[in-house]
């Protein structure tokens, strides 16, 4: 028997054009899972369209909040630059996928939403591993801290409904497109020594559907970066 087996389950994954999107899609599917994907052009904070979309939708016992906006190393970015665009997209709008799939989970037995968190979500950004006058936004460390208690209060508000929310929080991830110099510096504080790889990245969202324990937590994968 398979531990992580999807099989005739059904998921909604926001972002999938990103960066972990494509992973997180795939990862499901190879499950057995069927998955729609939520992405540009599609708004996760026009909550109207997010609505039509997960009603249109055959019931899901899974949501993969992904969508998210950064702004990475060379985009010019600084530290209260954006705020309130970046909150808007990536907890505004994991709240509105949520309000908009939690309804249907009450009425076909429950489900799993898992929150794609975070290390910034725990601790603040170290501006000596960045080059230049690179600040990470504030606004990007607040809305994954904020996908934490998220993730808590749907669990407690409605597991009787068994719905289960889980925020899986990573370090960087080692997918070729990681600045070396970033990547070096980061590395010097990583008590494993290497950055997070594509099979831990698959492992944490099959554990994350298939524990039917895990709830209300964060599993947070970093090679111990945060464990200082």
């Amino acid at each position: 028997m398979s531990l992580f087996n999807l099989h005739g389950r059904k998921a909604i994954v926001t972002g999938t054009s990103g960066l972990l999107g494509p992973i997180w899609g795939q990862t499901l599917s190879d499950a057995g899972c069927y998955v729609y994907q939520y992405d540009l052009p599609m708004d996760v904070t026009d909550k109207e369209r997010v609505k039509k979309f997960v009603d249109e939708c055959d019931p899901v016992d899974i949501l993969v909040n992904n969508a998210g906006l950064d702004n990475p190393p060379g985009s010019g970015s600084t530290f209260f630059g954006n705020f309130n665009k970046i909150m808007e997209v990536n907890i505004g709008g994991a709240v509105n996928m949520c309000e908009a799939v939690i309804p249907h989970m009450m009425k076909t037995g429950g489900g799993v939403i898992v929150n794609i968190g975070s290390i910034q979500g725990n601790i603040g950004a170290d501006w000596r591993n960045y080059e230049g006058d690179f600040a990470k936004p504030v606004g990007y460390n607040c809305s994954k801290s904020a996908l934490i208690q998220l993730s808590r209060s749907i669990t407690v508000q409605y597991g009787r409904y068994n719905i289960r929310s889980v925020t899986i929080a990573f370090g960087p991830y080692d997918g070729g497109k990681l600045d070396p110099v970033f990547l070096s510096k980061f590395l010097k504080n990583v008590p494993l020594g290497r950055a997070v790889k594509k099979e831990s990245l698959q492992t944490a969202l099959l554990f994350a559907c298939c524990c039917p324990e895990l709830a209300g937590q964060q599993v947070l994968i970093d090679g111990g970066y945060t464990a200082w």
